[in-house]
């Protein structure tokens, strides 16, 4: 069966990656110049198996308007003009009820448990990726630190939904916490540091190099063709199926197709009439150049208060957080990079050149209740999803990419009918 994959970033990738394994023609398509290119190019690096809970919760909302009245925040707001965002925040308060919240979380949690055993398989059966070198792979845990006894309160009182479903953690002092990870000793030293939790499970990689290795294997081992430097301009359809997806160069047909962009083309799908309710919500890195220094040992960390997490990416340190919303709007907001300048150099006590580091953003495919849609538009008979993962994309994507191919084969595994449930009312023809 011939499957064009609309995107190649980690999501298009692996789709295609898992498709071709089940004997499918698979041609990606993209604007951008390569793989990985866009929203997957210098993300925080974390593969957060562990961390299932939802943005859309009570105190996540009640953080995010706290910020916005600070002067120098991990949060910025600027789109008060579309009407698109009035809707989604509407439905993220909505999302934000304690039951609905929990239930999202473990079914994300169902994801992230499907993609570390995923990833497990793949660094034994594909020789090309090193079993996790050629992207700078660790299975070393993450932590979760704290700056404030109320915030790790909090954390620790969450965790008891974690013990219902068995996911693997650690609660360590301040203490613990330097022994886990010595370069947060700047921070201990000025008592700004509580406490942390820790994940085992976790674990770190690039995902941009990661990505480059699958669509060589992609290439070379399962004949996937990718098209790169070709803008959609938009999707043909007869009302009952896709018919052809027609770009600059021009129409490709093909039996079944898959939608793998992220937020800054979601208005294709609104084209055939498709709501996907994503709003995309921008994020900033850096990436530094390391002299192993900065972290000292391979344990990934969260900086839950400021919403940064920090990586150790072979030579590079790894800074990535913030939340910008500002519609599409592709301009670099300097006070976002200049937050993450602030808190990285006051938390590890460093100081760096504008020679040492690339600065980067990048717009994540939000949807209101922080899950995403994998799955297939029944009114489109040929046409299936998979967007809007949020902050998890690299995450949960090669879970996301089996589960696509097994939609498409019509065998959807039974703990993840759930899916289903996001694909009601999203098609308003």
């Amino acid at each position: 069966m011939k499957v064009i994959v609309l995107g190649a970033g980690v999501i298009g990738v692996t789709t295609a990656y898992y498709l071709a394994k089940d004997g499918h023609e698979v041609t990606v398509i993209d604007q951008a110049p390569s793989s990985a290119n866009v929203c997957s190019f210098a993300n925080g690096g974390q593969l957060s198996y562990s961390h299932i809970e939802t943005w859309s919760n009570k105190s996540f909302f009640t953080e995010m308007v706290y910020g916005l009245f600070k002067p120098n925040s991990f949060i910025s707001l600027n789109d008060f003009s579309n009407k698109n965002f009035y809707k989604w925040i509407y439905q993220f308060t909505k999302n934000s009820n304690p039951k609905i919240a929990l239930e999202n979380s473990l079914n994300l949690y169902k994801l992230s448990s499907l993609s570390a055993n995923l990833m497990n398989k793949i660094l034994k059966e594909e020789p090309e990726i090193e079993n996790g070198k050629s992207f700078n792979y660790h299975h070393n845990g993450i932590l979760h630190f704290y700056r404030n006894q109320k915030s790790f309160n909090n954390a620790i009182n969450n965790l008891k939904y974690y013990k219902k479903i068995n996911l693997k953690f650690e609660i360590l002092s301040a203490d613990d916490c330097i022994k886990k990870e010595p370069s947060l000793k700047n921070i201990f030293l000025d008592k700004k540091l509580v406490g942390g939790i820790y994940f085992p499970d976790d674990a770190s990689g690039d995902c941009h190099k990661f990505i480059s290795k699958l669509e060589k294997i992609c290439r070379e081992k399962y004949s996937v063709k990718f098209i790169f430097n070709c803008e959609i301009k938009n999707i043909f359809t007869n009302y009952k199926k896709i018919t052809g997806i027609n770009t600059e160069n021009g129409v490709f047909v093909a039996d079944k197709y898959v939608y793998a962009l992220g937020a800054i083309s979601d208005k294709l799908l609104k084209g055939i009439k498709i709501n996907t309710s994503i709003y995309p919500i921008k994020g900033y890195s850096l990436s530094i150049k390391s002299n192993n220094k900065i972290m000292e040992s391979n344990v990934a960390l969260t900086d839950n208060e400021n919403k940064i997490v920090y990586s150790k990416l072979g030579n590079i340190f790894r800074v990535a957080g913030t939340i910008e919303m500002s519609g599409n709007n592709f301009i670099s907001q300097q006070k976002n990079l200049k937050f993450l300048h602030k808190i990285t150099k006051e938390t590890f006590e460093i100081d760096y050149k504008k020679t040492d580091y690339d600065e980067w953003c990048g717009s994540r495919p939000f949807r209101s209740n922080s899950m995403p849609l994998i799955g297939h538009i029944k009114e489109l008979d040929n046409l299936y999803l998979n967007t809007g993962h949020g902050s998890l994309g690299w995450t949960n994507s090669l879970a996301s990419g089996q589960i696509i191919s097994e939609i498409i084969k019509n065998k959807i595994p039974d703990n993840f009918k759930f899916l289903e449930e996001e694909f009601v009312h999203i098609y308003n023809h």
